[in-house]
């Protein structure tokens, strides 16, 4: 059986859960679990040069997030914030060898683990996880007053990205967002009938919104072959950024590979370089 009538199987049965009284937390839970699913690989403390800080949220909750400070920094090095996919976590990023790539950017960058995943605290939602991305923001900037700030996220870390930009646009110096979607409802759409979407999803994460939010110089990359995250989603969000620089629809690319092409890290090298020059 191919995986997208696997995939409806599993959202039918969630809504009919959903339609019994003693369903509702039972839907609320599996939902929850196939939009924020557990990474496989355990967050262990980072290796140097990173450092690990913890960011407080409201009722005592920390998120566990690691830092890179740049070894030969000016008053212009960007600090680059960057939120990571649905599964994901701080330890498979590690495994995959991004952080260290990170480090060629020139810039210090600040990476976290959303509520509920890795050793952070709490429990993951649009709300809890746009409140990590604000006490992200907090922490950068006193961590490293003075220097321009840039907001990066890849997937359901671009939906994050979006959300905080918008409410804090002016403290923002350049914007990234890869493999973007318009909104969290648009794409489900894409995979599921739309009054399945409609029952289930309660979750916005409004992208397309929130875009014309944003005024710093923003970056766009998508994957021209994205199945998941089509790439009509990033040409949606380039016609509503006030202040795209490029808009990069990488050929024969889908959504997990992204980060293996070269032009994507040639557009992140020079749109870093570009913000750490002005």
């Amino acid at each position: 059986m191919g995986q997208k009538k696997i995939r409806r199987k599993i959202w039918i049965g969630i809504l009919l859960l959903g339609l019994t009284g003693a369903g509702y937390l039972m839907r609320d839970f599996l939902v929850g679990k196939m939009l924020y699913p557990a990474p496989w690989l355990g967050v262990k403390a980072p290796q140097a040069p990173l450092e690990e800080v913890a960011l407080p949220l409201e009722g005592g909750i920390k998120v566990i997030a690691w830092r890179y400070r740049h070894p030969s920094p000016t008053p212009q090095t960007p600090v680059l914030i960057f939120f990571h996919g649905n599964a994901e976590n701080l330890q498979t990023m590690a495994f995959s060898g991004i952080f260290t790539q990170f480090q060629q950017l020139n810039a210090h960058f600040l990476a976290l683990d959303y509520p509920g995943y890795g050793r952070s605290g709490g429990r993951p939602s649009e709300g809890s996880l746009v409140a990590a991305g604000m006490a992200a923001l907090d922490r950068a900037e006193t961590d490293f007053p003075g220097q321009p700030v840039i907001l990066a996220g890849w997937s359901l870390g671009a939906g994050i990205a979006f959300q905080v930009a918008a409410r804090a646009p002016e403290r923002l110096s350049g914007f990234i967002a890869l493999s973007a979607w318009s909104s969290l409802e648009d794409v489900a759409k894409e995979h599921f009938p739309a009054w399945l979407v409609h029952a289930l999803l309660r979750e916005r994460y409004d992208s397309l919104a929130a875009a014309a939010q944003i005024a710093c110089p923003a970056l766009l990359i998508h994957g021209e072959s994205d199945e998941l995250i089509p790439v009509t989603h990033g040409a949606a969000l380039s016609r509503q950024l006030p202040n795209l620089q490029r808009w990069l629809a990488v050929p024969h690319t889908g959504h997990n590979d992204l980060f293996s092409r070269r032009e994507v890290w040639e557009a992140l090298e020079g749109f870093v370089k570009q913000i750490a020059s002005t």
